[in-house]
């Protein structure tokens, strides 16, 4: 968790509660209208977090400009997950709440909107930019009681249903049907929309993610590493190392140990996608880089720990989960895990399973 994100969590704990209250208030009548209600209707869809959050939303930005082709949709988020709404082509516009926050509230003042579809989970900041747009439909989840005077509707949350299934119940309720079908989110991001790829990548090869957001999700350099060379030696397929700038230290150790090519840290997530079409197969822990190569229609063999693979694993037929089933795994629960002296849900799978996934994926 970057120092950013600890003290907007902090503030949202201390401050939240206190502006919901002062914003909130009983709704005089039900709201019956529904989003085909608005023909041609802006519609705000509220999506802060990570990359994998982002990802997962698609195939319910998609279903709604289905419904209601008319409507303009504009997605307010963080920077750092701005490039998947941008890369998908499903947003009229992209509001970035952390890069200027004054300028975004006056915008979503005067944005008129018809419908503000709450996406955030668990914190309580977005219910109340929700409110501030006055729009007459507004979305959201019945986690946090004090957010619950923020909506008009609200709906419930799953902790173990899959992630992109809780998003659409917020685009059903807005449409007023009690559930929508939702397109896969493999190859939720067209290929004509990625910027070319790196020259120099080899004909063939796998991606790998030698990373992962918090410790515990990582599943240590010397296993990529024999990982890598098994590949290497014994399918003829070389290693490409993707992820952020916080695992280049554990990509320099991969790729001085296994020649794979290192360009961790070195790529925009644009690029990072396209990369990850190129190979057409990732190997890594759960993270935003694995939802994202499943968006763009690569698959995935994915390391799960802590976190639970049913709310958070790819689609079945887009790769291959791999877990050691711990009696305390998963453990994570509301964004927060606890904490571990031994990672061994993570630690103790195997680099011969991983290779036999991955063999059994690119045979």
């Amino acid at each position: 968790m970057s120092m950013r994100t600890g003290l907007l969590k902090a503030l949202d704990a201390s401050l939240g509660p206190v502006l919901c209250a002062a914003f909130s208030g009983a709704q005089r009548a039900p709201e019956t209208r529904t989003l085909r209600d608005f023909p041609g209707g802006r519609v705000l869809v509220v999506r802060p977090g990570g990359i994998g959050d982002a990802v997962l939303l698609l195939p319910a930005l998609r279903a709604l400009r289905e419904a209601v082709p008319g409507s303009k949709v504009d997605v307010l988020c963080e920077s750092r997950n701005a490039p998947v709404f941008e890369l998908s082509g499903f947003a009229n516009r992209i509001l970035r709440a952390d890069a200027a926050p004054f300028s975004t509230l006056r915008a979503l003042r005067r944005g008129r909107y018809a419908a503000v579809l709450d996406t955030e989970q668990f914190h309580r900041f977005s219910a109340v930019l929700a409110a501030r747009t006055q729009a007459p439909l507004r979305v959201g989840f019945n986690v946090a009681p004090a957010r619950l005077g923020l909506y008009t509707h609200t709906v419930p949350y799953d902790l173990q249903g899959a992630e992109d299934t809780q998003f659409g119940r917020i685009l059903a309720a807005a449409l007023g049907v009690p559930s929508v079908s939702l397109p896969s989110r493999a190859g939720s991001i067209s290929a004509e929309r990625l910027p070319p790829a790196p020259d120099g990548l080899p004909e063939r090869f796998v991606a790998l993610h030698p990373g992962g957001s918090v410790p515990c999700k990582r599943w240590g350099e010397d296993r990529y590493a024999a990982l890598a060379a098994a590949l290497r030696d014994r399918a003829g397929l070389p290693c490409v190392l993707v992820g952020a700038k916080e695992d280049c230290a554990a990509a320099a150790t991969v790729a001085r140990s296994s020649g794979a090519l290192d360009l961790c840290g070195r790529l925009d997530l644009a690029t990072t996608a396209a990369v990850l079409a190129r190979s057409g197969l990732l190997v890594g822990p759960d993270s935003g880089i694995e939802h994202l190569a499943v968006a763009v229609g690569a698959r995935a063999v994915v390391l799960f720990g802590p976190s639970d693979p049913l709310k958070w694993g790819p689609p079945p037929a887009c790769g291959r989960i791999l877990r050691e089933p711990l009696p305390c795994s998963p453990c994570s629960m509301f964004g927060y895990t606890k904490p571990c002296r031994s990672y061994a849900c993570t630690t103790s799978i195997s680099v011969h399973s991983v290779l036999d996934a991955v063999l059994s994926l690119n045979p």
